[in-house]
């Protein structure tokens, strides 16, 4: 008879110690996300976060999730989807963060309140040209006289 630590199709029983280290690290990962939350890094702050979050995750799925005995079709089910989350990810932060380089004087908008924000600035301009004007056409009839 097949014993449950050998037998492919059962589950695997890892020890109490693995679990427990590992929600020790776990702690320790919680503690660290929370310090580098307060930590003025700079354009640091993200990059550090994911990896600190990477690690977390990387022991939930190891462990908890027991892809480390698992199948390896079901890693690179798993590792796959990751990969296509995080294209997914790329593509939306490029779109987020290029939208300020957009030119609207090109004819390239995202918007309509961008186009209403134009159109008031462009207004303003416009009416501080014209009070500019304005009093230098009373300054030069005041000189006139």
């Amino acid at each position: 008879m097949a014993d449950a630590h050998h037998d492919e199709l059962g589950a695997h029983i890892s020890p109490l110690q693995t679990y427990f280290a590992v929600f020790g690290a776990l702690l320790v990962f919680t503690v660290l996300t929370y310090a580098v939350s307060l930590a003025d890094l700079g354009p640091f702050a993200f990059p550090i976060a994911m990896v600190v979050a990477f690690c977390k995750a990387f022991l939930v799925a190891t462990f908890f999730m027991h892809l480390k005995y698992d199948e390896r079709f079901n890693v690179v089910v798993f590792v796959s989807s990751l990969f296509f989350v995080s294209v997914f990810a790329f593509f939306t932060i490029i779109d987020v963060t290029g939208r300020g380089a957009l030119r609207p004087e090109e004819g390239y908008y995202v918007f309509q309140e961008e186009l209403d924000a134009i159109a008031a600035m462009e207004a303003a301009a416009a009416a501080e040209e014209a009070t500019a004007a304005g009093e230098e056409e009373a300054e030069a009839d005041d000189d006139d006289h």
